[in-house]
């Protein structure tokens, strides 16, 4: 008599996975669930409780918090191996946690997808199964990012605690975020990132956690620059990010000619402060008297399809 899924897990699969390394609950997350897809203007709810049965993640010494990639779908002992590739692979395309992985085994052989290469193999002996160790030098030499590089400690930073509880996708969009700006820093480039999410996703809560795990990764020698056209999106945003920053988090605005934002870690702006909204003349006033050239570290727009 064959396993059903949850005994295949138990007596065949979980045994593998701790020989290869994955036997701290830092590298491994089981049964995480996942039930929105952040696709379209609303977003989609996948049918089904959308668990994954296994999130493997890397994780390198002195790093508080794992870095997720990859998945595994498992499928009862008498399955074919390959039977929950897709429903693993629909995982990925959803970008449901930013993993480039994709596993799918019955417990005695398994397949793989590789969402660097868009190639797919197997199945294999699940003995044959990538270490944990095998999992992290592939990440690295697809990436061409250094895990063990300073700035990569922004990869392994966990949320503020005023913001800890944030949904998958926000989590995997920083993350996404911070991929793109240490390859564009390898390929001598400026970083620029577009994060575009549906409408209630908490794009303000994911920028005010993406600022906290650069601070944390010590990756904010200078200011923060946040950027919005409305007065209730500047309210909005300095209501999030103070709760994170505290005091450090101060409003662009001319008081007795100063700028009251000048000794502050993270400046809130409207295009109308800093003068950007003003067509007749040929510079920012505000801005151009206030800011030296190269002033912040990061410079967020927030809408920044509406924005000139």
């Amino acid at each position: 008599m064959s396993y059903n899924e949850q005994e295949t897990r138990f007596h065949l699969i979980d045994p593998v996975l701790r020989s290869k390394g994955y036997d701290d609950p830092q590298r491994i997350k089981m049964e995480t669930p996942a039930p929105v897809d952040p696709i379209g203007a609303k977003g989609r709810r996948r049918k089904g409780s959308g668990r994954t049965d296994y999130l493997l993640c890397v994780q390198t010494d002195g790093r508080p918090h794992p870095l997720p990639v990859a998945v595994i779908e498992a499928k009862k002992e008498s399955a074919d191996p390959l039977e929950g590739m897709q429903q693993a692979k629909g995982y990925a395309k959803c970008d449901r946690f930013e993993i480039k992985y994709v596993y799918a085994t019955n417990g005695h052989r398994y397949g793989a997808y590789d969402g660097f290469t868009r190639l797919q193999s197997g199945p294999h002996p699940v003995k044959d199964f990538s270490s944990h160790a095998d999992l992290t030098a592939s990440y690295t030499k697809a990436t061409g990012i250094d895990l063990t590089a300073p700035e990569s400690k922004m990869l392994f930073m966990a949320d503020s605690p005023a913001w800890s509880q944030s949904r998958y996708y926000q989590d995997a969009a920083i993350r996404a975020a911070f991929e793109k700006i240490l390859q564009c820093r390898n390929e001598g480039v400026s970083p620029r990132v577009l994060l575009s999410l549906a409408t209630g996703s908490g794009k303000t809560i994911i920028a005010t956690n993406l600022l906290w795990r650069l601070h944390e990764a010590e990756q904010l020698p200078k200011p923060v620059l946040f950027i919005c056209d409305r007065d209730e999106l500047r309210e909005q945003a300095y209501t999030k990010l103070k709760a994170a920053f505290g005091d450090n988090v101060r409003m662009v605005k001319n008081v007795r000619g100063e700028n009251a934002a000048r000794n502050a870690r993270i400046h809130i702006a409207t295009y109308q402060t800093l003068g950007l909204d003003d067509k007749a003349q040929d510079f920012a006033s505000f801005l151009t008297e206030h800011y030296e050239e190269d002033a912040f570290s990061v410079i967020i727009i927030d809408e920044c399809h509406r924005s000139a």
